[in-house]
């Protein structure tokens, strides 16, 4: 089960990755090939970002209605424990 957090992370995510699509986009040198491919994987993110969101609206609601719980999962650092 996702948290609220994680939710909000991957639609980040989503997000910076349609931003970089943008910007190939309205780049000077894209072939008309590319901009249909890039234009094709920017309809798709936009879906993905739609359904995270949707998610996240319920997540939220869940959480507030008390139906459900913002599970956390706890950090454990298991790197660089000896350094130092």
């Amino acid at each position: 089960m996702l948290s609220i957090g994680d939710l909000i992370d991957k639609l980040v995510i989503e997000n910076i990755k349609i931003f970089t699509l943008r910007e190939r986009l309205h780049a000077d040198n894209v072939s008309d090939d590319d901009h249909v491919a890039l234009t094709n994987k920017m309809i798709v993110l936009n879906e993905n970002r739609g359904i995270i969101a949707d998610h996240l609206d319920r997540k939220v609601s869940n959480v507030i209605d008390g139906t459900e719980k913002n599970l956390i999962l706890k950090k454990i650092k298991t790197y660089n424990e000896h350094k130092g």
